[in-house]
């Protein structure tokens, strides 16, 4: 399968992701969002993921933003299967005609899901790094969520995934010394998110390899 994985920093790989393409045999084509000058045709790949980001759907003002919801909605319209990956999957909502809204505080935690479907998005723990919240896409059917916060969705063949399973041990300890300075203005307990990083990254890349195995047929 060619891949093709918008990457809008490089502090936010595919990690995991990438580890789970490689191993199944699939090719990844990686584009820097930021630096495009030109988008590429949709159906030249037939997986387009895009990752997580420090920028924000709503209150961003880079002009690729528009650009980026406006090339997943033509690529969803064309039928090509789309994974969006926390800010990815704001980018998809919006793309698909859902809102996304700055939440009252960031979430940044190892959670546990309620889950629609157990045998597709197992609980977890994973990941939550996020300061904006969206709303299910008109059309589109919720997996999961938590304390009510809706987590992840598809409608028809896109995936929406507001959590970070393509984060390993490595890339959560990049991510924490990375954005101290996140991390002191939003009160976040640093040593409470490293106990659990501690608890929750030695499964991290089982239950990633799984997650996109199961995702995987979505794309039929």
């Amino acid at each position: 399968m060619q891949i093709l994985v918008l990457e809008h920093e490089r502090e936010v790989p595919a990690a995991l992701f990438a580890d789970w393409a490689r191993a199944r045999g699939h090719t990844l084509r990686t584009l820097s969002v930021p630096e495009l000058t030109r988008w590429p045709e949709p159906r030249e790949a037939e997986l387009i993921v895009s990752l997580g980001s420090d920028a924000s759907v709503p209150a961003g003002t880079q002009a690729w933003i528009a650009a980026e919801i406006e090339f997943l909605r033509a690529a969803h319209d064309a039928g090509v299967p789309l994974l969006g990956i926390c800010f990815g999957s704001q980018a998809l909502a919006k793309a698909l005609g859902g809102e996304v809204a700055r939440a009252p505080r960031i979430a940044l935690n190892w959670a546990q899901l309620e889950t629609a479907d157990r045998e597709l998005i197992a609980p977890g723990p994973w990941l939550r790094w996020h300061e904006d919240v969206l709303t299910v896409p008109p059309g589109a059917r919720e997996l999961a969520s938590a304390d009510g916060v809706p987590l992840a969705f598809a409608h028809g063949r896109s995936v929406g995934l507001q959590f970070h399973p393509e984060v390993d041990a490595a890339l959560a300890e990049r991510w924490i010394v990375g954005f101290k300075r996140t991390l002191i203005e939003r009160a976040v307990d640093e040593a409470q998110l490293r106990r659990e990083a501690e608890l929750a990254t030695p499964g991290a890349p089982a239950r990633a390899y799984q997650l996109f195995d199961r995702i995987a047929p979505i794309r039929r």
